[in-house]
C-alpha cells in the first residue's frame, strides 16, 4: 500500500472520530483533527503524482475519505456554530443536496463516487480548510461561509455535468471542458 492510501485510510478512520468529538463537545480536539485530516487531503494527490503512485483505487478511496470527512466536519460546524449559521443553513441544505445529486448520478451511472478531482472541487476543498481554519482561530465569518458554500456547490454542478458528460468512468479529469475532450475521444 502507497502513501497516499495510507492517508486516504487515515481520513477514513479519523472521519468518525471526528464527528464523535463534536458531539462530546471536545471543540478543540474536533478542529485539530479535522484540520490534520485536511490537510492530508491537500497533500496525498500531489504525492501520489510526486512518486508515480497515482491508481483508480487511490482515487476512490480518496473520494470516500473526502465525503466522510466533509460529513464529520459540517457535523461538527452544526454543533459548535449552530447558532450562528440563521438563515445560512438554507445554503448549506442547498450545498447538501448538490452534493448527493453529483453522487447519485454517479452512482447510478458509474456504480460508483465521482473521483474526478476537478480543478473547482480541489479549489472548494481548500477553501472549506481557510474556512474551518478561520472559525477555529478567529470567529464565524459569514462572508466566507457564504463563499465557500457557493464555491462547493458550483463545484457539486460541475462534477454532475461531468457525469453526464462522460460516456465510461474516469478519475482525475481536471475541469467539465476536459470531460468533453475525453467524450469525444470516447467517441473516436
Amino acid at each position: 500500500m502507497n502513501i497516499s492510501d495510507q492517508l486516504s485510510y487515515c481520513r477514513l478512520a479519523a472521519a468518525p472520530v471526528t464527528a464523535w468529538l463534536a458531539a462530546a463537545g471536545q471543540r478543540d480536539a474536533f478542529f485539530i483533527l479535522l484540520g490534520l485530516s485536511l490537510l492530508t487531503d491537500l497533500v496525498d494527490g500531489p504525492l501520489a503524482r510526486w512518486l508515480g503512485q497515482e491508481s483508480r483505487l487511490g482515487a476512490k478511496l480518496d473520494t470516500i475519505a473526502d465525503a466522510c470527512t466533509l460529513l464529520a466536519g459540517i457535523f461538527g460546524l452544526f454543533i459548535f456554530e449552530g447558532h450562528n449559521l440563521g438563515s445560512e443553513r438554507a445554503w448549506l441544505y442547498l450545498f447538501l443536496a448538490s452534493y448527493a445529486a453529483a453522487a447519485l448520478a454517479s452512482l447510478a451511472k458509474f456504480g460508483g463516487l465521482p473521483a474526478y478531482h476537478l480543478y473547482l472541487s480541489k479549489t472548494a476543498a481548500f477553501c472549506a480548510a481557510v474556512f474551518f481554519a478561520w472559525l477555529y482561530l478567529i470567529d464565524y465569518s459569514r462572508q466566507i461561509f457564504l463563499a465557500v458554500v457557493v464555491l462547493g456547490i458550483l463545484a457539486n454542478i460541475e462534477s454532475l455535468l461531468v457525469t453526464l458528460r462522460l460516456r465510461r468512468f474516469r478519475t482525475d479529469i481536471t475541469s467539465i471542458f476536459a470531460a468533453g475532450r475525453h467524450a469525444r475521444d470516447d467517441d473516436s
